[in-house]
């Protein structure tokens, strides 16, 4: 956002406003597409495939409006820019830069967004102890890597495109090819999950279900009363039946007679039976959303991402006569601090606070969470 933002009210001569207004738009379109392509890679395409789509070429189409000159305004020199002279985008121009933008936000947010982390999450058995532990400490060294490589394009990237704006888009284009080429190359080792068919069609079928069967006394979970159906090769373990505070959805789970099953263990009508995995998935989903809200307000001041650049265009930035800090840079201080927090927590708090806790991972995730958030809120 900061090198696009830069890009844009330098190249195309356009207004802060302008600029915050498409990146608000965009982010909306962003945002939505997320939860679309969610939905398809769970449902019918799977993750891999998700990934792999419009990977390269929203950055590409960016790339050459930094290449080609006809697909940008005349470029404006700082005393049009003072008289309010320069020449804005026609079009044509605007009309190839928002395509490209789409498809930016179909293929990070729609694509890689949604789908990266729980890919890589499969690879990794959470039925045993070690398997839970890796996928721990894969998310700490995710975020670790993340933050160094915008590390890297804040400070030596952004620095290369206050020479040329064509390599500074040509290097992060030319990475994502070959991030696209080893994704390929270990095709063969993935563990590749099977689309099962709308999360959203079961959630409703499990309300749906249970309110058919409202009148059903609800028994204990031991009685053995609830449907089980055979584990599927793709599910790597099911969900035990809880007693949580979404009791009443249990009911959905209870076997009326057994005309309701087959001999092979298939329920014979999914319109009148849910199994208890189906239950549990929306109790836990049910139980996050009130995480999930409480996780808007800490993005709201993620929101002003051009408001510190606008500012940044303005500051004096030189260190010495020759050296001016690229504006993306300013960013650079808070990925420094993440990158470095991060492998000190895996590697020296975890182990600390297992030792006083006795818990896997020290503190579990939630109170990671609210921690996080209780800082933010203080700071």
């Amino acid at each position: 956002m900061a090198i696009f933002t830069v890009y844009l009210l330098n190249e195309y001569n356009v207004s802060q406003a302008y600029v915050a207004a498409k990146f608000g738009a965009w982010n909306g379109v962003a945002d939505f597409l997320t939860v679309i392509f969610a939905f398809l890679a769970d449902a019918y395409i799977g993750k891999f495939v998700t990934i792999v789509l419009g990977f390269l070429l929203g950055m590409l189409m960016v790339t050459l409006t930094a290449i080609v000159p006809q697909l940008r305004p005349p470029h404006c020199t700082n005393e049009e820019r003072i008289h309010g002279q320069c020449i804005g985008p026609n079009r044509n121009q605007l009309a190839f830069l928002h395509v490209a933008m789409f498809w930016l936000a179909v293929g990070g947010a729609g694509g890689i967004r949604p789908c990266s982390i729980p890919f890589a999450v499969d690879q990794f058995d959470s039925r045993t102890d070690k398997g839970r532990k890796e996928i721990n400490s894969f998310f700490n060294w995710y975020y670790t890597t993340f933050t160094l490589v915008l590390l890297i394009t804040s400070t030596i990237v952004a620095y290369v495109q206050t020479v040329s704006w064509a390599w500074g888009f040509t290097i992060p284009t030319v990475c994502l090819f070959c991030g696209l080429v080893l994704l390929f190359a270990g095709m063969r080792i993935y563990v590749l999950v099977i689309a099962e068919g709308s999360l959203f069609s079961s959630i409703v079928q499990v309300f749906v279900v249970a309110y058919k069967k409202r009148r059903h006394q609800l028994q204990s979970v031991g009685d053995g009363i609830f449907y089980v159906p055979p584990l599927k090769k793709t599910l790597g373990s099911k969900l035990p039946l809880t007693s949580s505070q979404f009791r009443f959805l249990n009911k959905a789970a209870i076997i009326d007679n057994n005309d309701e099953i087959k001999q092979d263990g298939i329920c014979m009508n999914p319109r009148r039976l849910c199994s208890i995995q189906q239950v549990e998935e929306v109790n836990w989903l049910m139980i996050i959303v009130p995480i999930w809200a409480s996780a808007i307000i800490s993005f709201l001041p993620m929101q002003i991402g051009t408001f510190v650049v606008g500012q940044a265009m303005r500051m004096d930035r030189h260190l010495g006569p020759k050296f001016e800090i690229p504006i993306p840079s300013i960013f650079v201080i808070s990925l420094i601090i993440m990158a470095t927090f991060l492998p000190i927590y895996d590697r020296c708090l975890v182990p600390t606070l297992e030792n006083f806790t006795k818990q896997e991972g020290g503190i579990i995730l939630l109170q990671r969470i609210g921690l996080g958030k209780e800082i933010s809120a203080r700071f």
